[in-house]
């Protein structure tokens, strides 16, 4: 299942990278219905849906990569600092708890509505949010892989803080890096669709799949093509990034 997944997942990145575009304004074929010219149909505008999905689709994954890498670099960070005795972390995991308490699209639309709409503000009020989650599980994961024995025997081999890291926590937090990895990706692709469905996340004229369902809310009963493939791209992105996130089922029969 996550060859599958992975197959969808490229396939869904080349095409944002072969057909992407903002798309041509041309009324005079305004909301054509899907054609072998225009196979996903054009906008009210008369811009072709094709490629202004295929450039949506580009933008919140780099979007959501942004937010991954950014939240991962905080985890990994927070994660050396918790293993200094002298780090108080009280302060730190009381600022994500609070963080943690308000759900990431509101966050994300505190910040749009205080610096404006835009892509860097977008990728910095989705990282605020995913941090604080990260922040939290790498300070139980850290300090669970810290009292193994094997790292008990490199403090008392007087092993440096970050030897011990590099070479004995960071290694054992590859599987829960990569869970979190995922489920934070995941979770930058839904918040960013939603954001610019409210008009608070991509700013015009750069398409977004959550800004062309929006768009197509007055036309929805009329130009179906506007709802259903930017619907039909989230929902694959989100069902292969679940199936990979997915643990084997180790079960025996």
């Amino acid at each position: 299942m996550k060859k599958a997944a992975l197959i969808i997942l490229f396939t869904i990145f080349v095409f944002s990278l072969a057909f992407g575009g903002v798309g041509f304004t041309d009324l005079q074929i305004r909301l054509m219905p899907p054609s072998s010219e225009h196979p996903f149909g054009t906008d009210m505008l008369g811009r072709d849906i094709l490629s202004r999905c295929a450039l949506g689709t580009l933008i919140s994954i780099l979007i959501a990569s942004s937010v991954t890498a950014i939240s991962l670099a905080f985890g990994i960070l927070l994660s050396f600092l918790y293993l200094h005795p002298s780090f108080h972390e009280g302060i730190i995991l009381s600022v994500s708890d609070s963080l943690k308490s308000i759900p990431s699209i509101v966050l994300a639309l505190f910040v749009s509505a205080i610096a404006g709409p835009g892509i860097a503000v977008l990728v910095i009020s989705l990282s605020l949010s995913h941090i604080s989650d990260i922040s939290r599980t790498s300070y139980a994961e850290s300090r669970r892989i810290s009292k193994e024995g094997y790292v008990e025997a490199a403090r008392a081999m007087n092993g440096s803080t970050r030897w011990i890291f590099l070479h004995h926590v960071l290694p054992n937090m590859k599987g829960y890096l990569y869970e979190q990895g995922i489920s934070v990706f995941l979770s930058s692709i839904i918040a960013e669709s939603s954001l610019s469905f409210l008009g608070c996340g991509v700013p015009q004229p750069l398409p977004s799949l959550g800004s062309i369902l929006s768009d197509a809310r007055p036309v929805m009963t009329e130009a179906w093509w506007m709802i259903l493939f930017p619907a039909l791209i989230i929902l694959l992105l989100a069902a292969s990034l679940q199936l990979l996130g997915s643990k084997p089922d180790t079960t025996a029969h």
